[in-house]
């Protein structure tokens, strides 16, 4: 799908100049073959352009495949059957347009958390399958193409208008819009990704899918030392996906603090060296 440059990509976001983008964020879609799309966007008193061609250079994304966009009826040529998916990701077709994402495969569960944080992101519901969710998951497992660039860009106006989508999305993507245009960040608050968004073993666990039962086991008398220290700490609980996302959203916050505080003390610091600076030379003088 030509999507994984996409996936990776990695950078410091800034949270307020972001949020003022969304602000002022307008796109004119070429309604007559709907071919092309161009991005406005202020910050401050600046006006910014960006058209196809930069758009996609900056994501990463080709401008191939079927035009298609969040919400769109599938088109005839992808065959789409609602109970045929249902059945393919395992899944009750009789919950409604909210189906939980317990009863997937760890694969294909991984596949909607990709889809619904960073593909087409929203701020709640991850935990759910939606109708609309569904057409996608099951494109994605086909030879169906989707010209993502489109879709894209298509998701991000409905991120500032969309009721059910509102939130600060793609804010790596806006990271690198905002560099192709040159825009200053110093005295700008910003966060930073540590490392790579890793799903591994750990994350598995807490979802509670299959892979956990391949660690190795352990000895009979760690067993029971186990045993015992979670017999004093109470009964264990088996955290769901958005209880760990909650936990996940607080690490961060915590992170951003201590990354804003440790900017300041770099700042006070550079001060208190400029003020020395400037004590030595009236000495010398």
């Amino acid at each position: 799908q030509d999507l994984l440059d996409f996936v990776r990509l990695r950078d410091y976001y800034y949270p307020d100049l972001v949020a003022i983008a969304y602000n002022s964020l307008t796109m004119e879609f070429e309604e007559v073959n709907s071919s092309s799309f161009t991005i406005y966007f202020s910050l401050g008193t600046n006006k910014y352009v960006l058209n196809v061609g930069s758009f996609c250079e900056i994501s990463s994304l080709s401008w191939h495949g079927t035009l298609f966009k969040n919400g769109d009826k599938p088109p005839e040529e992808w065959k789409y059957d609602r109970n045929e998916a249902c059945r393919f990701f395992n899944l009750d077709p009789n919950c409604g347009h909210k189906m939980p994402t317990n009863p997937m495969s760890d694969e294909h569960r991984l596949l909607h958390y990709l889809l619904v944080w960073v593909i087409m992101p929203r701020c709640h519901n991850h935990g759910v399958v939606m109708n609309d969710d569904l057409v996608i998951m099951s494109a994605l497992c086909s030879d169906v193409k989707i010209n993502w660039s489109y879709f894209i860009a298509h998701h991000m106006a409905k991120l500032k208008v969309g009721p059910t989508t509102s939130g600060l999305g793609y804010v790596i993507l806006w990271t690198k819009i905002f560099k192709y245009f040159n825009i200053d960040f110093s005295n700008i608050p910003q966060k930073g990704l540590k490392g790579p968004n890793c799903i591994n073993y750990a994350t598995l666990r807490q979802m509670g899918r299959g892979l956990a039962q391949e660690q190795p086991q352990q000895a009979p008398q760690d067993q029971a030392g186990q045993s015992e220290q979670e017999h004093q700490a109470g009964p264990s609980e088996q955290l769901s996906m958005r209880d760990m996302m909650q936990v996940l959203l607080r690490i961060e916050q915590h992170q951003a603090n201590m990354d804003t505080y440790l900017t300041r003390v770099d700042q006070r610091l550079s001060r208190i060296e400029q003020h020395l600076e400037i004590d030595e030379d009236e000495d010398q003088d």
